[in-house]
């Protein structure tokens, strides 16, 4: 009888330990003092390690003073500044030092045994780098890996806290991104997230170790709060006055501008409590998306702006004030101090200015001149009364154009501290152009890598590692630069950019396009299919690249999405032709690995379709190489068009181009369809998703939608938009096949020029948008491993009959 109740009680006992194992299986300790962003970190921790193991750990917040040790392992957040039981663990001589640098960006990961137990340390320099350190350690211990569109969390039943002793220090001073105001697509386009958006992107920014962001996403309502007396809150409930019809610039808000403004403050609020580093706006920061409401002027009807303005933007919000007068600087200042006490926490810890970017002024370079350094010098005085050493960024963009040279740039470099003084040089994966070099600050003058990637029409898969991985090399090499940052005028176009940027950021270990390569894909694919995938982006990767944002050529154009405007497919003099045919040799090589790429991702569709993560990448790849496809067709087409001209190519050449190029851009739409990242309709839906801030209710325009057209139509902002591919390009690819295959009917032989019925079908084509409800024009295909796999068949099939042509190309073309 004794031997059966000894192993009854046993099994009692074992039951009772892993019952107890179970609902407190670690302790985690918060320190008492220090940033939110210690509470957080512990949070986070407790957060991840249920999502790993299915278990809740206990998080206590440590009194002052007063350490009380739990039962069973321990993990404590923070350095021995913050967390006592730390402190303890060194005074006590169980630790010599943490070795981290403190107040800075690097952290410690470490385990100790003592009195039987396990002490996990996961301190950092700051409450933001003990953040780094808790998502580092589940990246470690875990296996977790981060992306913008979602985690990979595998199962375990225990994580391991023993043997852990790691010191992470960044090699870049800062690492971000910056986020923009364009708007059509609610992936794309930061302007359509809401709270809960930005929550989970400022996680993710934390989660790959960067530490700046900036929103140039316009200024919500700054006037408002800045001048409440004389600037007015647009209707809720129709156009804003000052908006101008069918463009970018119908700056209508989709949701009241009081609510974007809550959201602008909360917004920076979650990101200040974690430490992310936000730039304020100092100096002429009536720019681009930041316009001045006309009810300012109507209030102060005197107010000066300048008169000499010879280009740039024009409407009369653009304006920018006359900075002779100091009245100007004053008001200006007032914005800056605003948003700081608005919306800026009351602390600023880093500024940007832009200078006079995208406009010139005057008769003369020299008086354009003048009047830009003017603007740096009073910009850095009015600063320095208020703020005589917080850090500023001095943003590159208006010096590779409005008639800067080089010396000039150089010139105003020597104006600027270094102490305090920082260039942020949007521009240096530019690739006709080594900025750093020619303007003299490499080694020299403290300045920041910024790989600017994209403009709003460019959102598919294209940045040119073959100069952007030597230019990083380059500067890993040089102490004097002390940032990486992607710059771009649009977010999450590309995911395999974002994870290189994060990767090397901290440590630029991994430039090396294979490197890189094996790296993303083993994080981010089920090991079934990971070494194919591997296979399929080093095939498909050449193509990618063939299209970049500094790129001279038609390419850059994008000219697809424009058939009916862009003058160079139309407009057909020698000297275009010769681009044509050099942006043709630029793809072509990269086009032929499409088919077997294509392939590939058909072959592995049914077995990975479900993988949320694996379908964006399919799709970003399929649409990528639609979309150089359709470029190449065109190529084609136009230079035969041209040989015709000069009764050295049949009209039979021509029909079967016409063809393929209309088919591939139908292809195109439909991979579109298989997504709502693409689907404006779906982005406009998402809108009424938001919830009430702080008693300001998300309350959404009627004239949104019509807003939302004008923000993608337009001629600078067309892209990849399924309602645009399918209700707007493809009828307009159409009319001109017809107008080309016409007119070559007819024999006439003189020189290509855009005919006049061009502006009457374009304006009905796009008439015919405005007017019927996106609703209408939304997807209704399949999405399915089947459809999805057929589509990547059709495409495959189209692309190797285009490179089966031999007309696509001619014999003296070198490849």
């Amino acid at each position: 009888m004794n031997k059966p109740i000894s192993l009854i009680i046993l099994s009692l006992l074992i039951i009772w330990n892993a019952a107890s194992s179970a609902t407190n299986p670690i302790t985690v300790l918060i320190p008492p003092i220090g940033e939110e962003a210690y509470e957080i970190a512990g949070e986070t921790f407790a957060d991840m390690w249920e999502k790993v193991t299915g278990e809740q750990p206990t998080v206590d917040l440590m009194e002052s003073g007063n350490i009380k040790l739990p039962d069973g392992d321990v993990v404590l957040i923070g350095s021995d500044a913050v967390n006592p039981m730390v402190h303890d663990l060194i005074r006590s001589g169980t630790l010599e030092s943490l070795n981290i640098q403190y107040g800075g960006d690097n952290y410690r990961m470490l385990s100790l045994s003592k009195r039987g137990r396990t002490f996990l340390i996961l301190a950092g320099g700051s409450g933001r780098s003990t953040i780094y350190a808790v998502y580092d350690f589940f990246r470690r211990q875990a296996g977790v890996e981060y992306f913008w569109d979602g985690d990979v969390v595998p199962h375990h039943e225990k994580i391991q806290l023993t043997g852990i002793d790691v010191l992470e220090q960044p090699r870049f001073e800062y690492r971000g991104l910056r986020y923009f105001a364009h708007r059509s697509l609610h992936r794309f386009q930061a302007e359509h997230w809401d709270l809960e958006d930005w929550e989970k992107e400022i996680d993710w920014l934390m989660k790959k170790r960067f530490n700046l962001f900036m929103l140039r996403t316009g200024i919500d309502d700054l006037f408002q709060r800045a001048f409440p007396d004389d600037v007015s809150y647009p209707p809720v409930d129709a156009q804003d006055p000052d908006a101008q019809q069918r463009s970018y610039n119908d700056r209508t808000s989709f949701w009241q501008l009081k609510y974007r403004g809550e959201l602008r403050k909360q917004v920076l609020q979650y990101a200040r409590d974690r430490g992310l580093l936000h730039p304020e706006d100092v100096g002429t920061i009536t720019h681009w998306y930041s316009h001045t409401p006309s009810s300012f002027y109507r209030s102060k009807p005197d107010f000066p702006v300048i008169k000499n303005q010879s280009t740039g933007y024009s409407l009369p919000t653009q304006a920018i004030w006359d900075i002779e007068h100091q009245e100007v600087w004053d008001a200006y200042w007032k914005l800056t101090e605003t948003h700081i006490r608005e919306f800026g926490g009351g602390s600023p810890r880093l500024f940007h200015t832009i200078g006079l970017a995208e406009r010139t002024f005057g008769k003369s370079d020299r008086e354009n001149l003048q009047t830009k350094l003017y603007v740096y010098r009073k910009t850095q005085q009015k600063l320095r009364e208020n703020y005589p050493d917080v850090p500023l960024f001095i943003g590159s963009w208006d010096f590779v154009g409005w008639n800067w040279n080089d010396k000039d740039v150089q010139q105003l470099i020597k104006e600027f501290d270094p102490e305090r003084t920082i260039l942020l040089d949007y521009t240096a994966d530019k690739d006709d152009k080594v900025t750093y070099r020619d303007w003299d600050v490499y080694k020299k003058f403290p300045w920041i890598f910024g790989i600017f990637h994209s403009l709003e029409k460019n959102s598919d898969i294209h940045e040119d590692y073959n100069i952007l991985t030597p230019r990083l090399k380059e500067a890993a090499g040089d102490d004097k630069c002390i940032g990486l940052v992607a710059w771009t005028e649009i977010s999450h176009s590309d995911t395999y950019l974002l994870e290189y940027l994060a990767y090397n950021s901290w440590q630029p270990q991994r430039l090396e396009i294979e490197k890189a390569t094996e790296h993303f894909c083993n994080a981010r694919y089920p090991l079934e299919i990971t070494s194919e995938m591997k296979q399929l982006w080093n095939s498909f990767l050449p193509l990618s690249q063939s299209l970049h944002w500094g790129f001279g050529g038609i390419l850059f154009q994008e000219p697809q999405f424009r058939s009916l405007t862009s003058g160079s497919l139309i407009n057909l003099t020698p000297q275009l032709i010769s681009k044509w045919e050099d942006d043709l040799q630029r793809v072509y090589p990269g086009l032929k690995q499409a088919p077997k790429v294509l392939k590939g991702l058909a072959d592995i569709a049914d077995k990975s379709y479900d993988n949320p993560l694996w379908r964006r990448d399919a799709l970003d790849i399929s649409r990528t190489i639609a979309s150089r496809a359709l470029f190449a067709s065109l190529a084609g087409g136009v230079c035969q068009m041209e040989e015709w001209r000069q009764q050295n190519a049949d009209l039979a050449d021509i029909r079967k181009l016409a063809r393929l190029s209309q088919e591939l851009l139908a292809i195109l739409s439909d991979v579109l369809a298989m997504s709502d990242d693409f689907s404006m309709y779906s982005s406009l839906k998402r809108l009424s998703n938001a919830k009430e801030l702080n008693g300001v209710q998300p309350l959404v325009n009627p004239h949104a939608e019509q807003t939302l057209k004008a923000n993608a139509e337009n001629g600078y902002c067309r892209s990849q938009q399924y309602e645009l591919v399918q209700n707007v390009y493809r009828p307009e690819l159409s009319a001109y096949w017809n107008w080309v295959l016409k007119r070559i009917k007819s024999g006439d032989r003189s020189a290509w020029e855009s005919p006049p019925e061009f502006s009457e079908q374009g304006k009905i084509i796009v008439d015919r948008f405005y007017a019927t409800p996106l609703a209408d024009m939304a997807p209704t295909i399949s999405r399915d491993p089947k459809n999805l796999s057929d589509i990547l068949t059709r495409m495959e099939k189209l692309v190797n009959e285009l490179l089966d042509e031999t007309i696509l190309i001619k014999e003296s073309y070198e490849f």
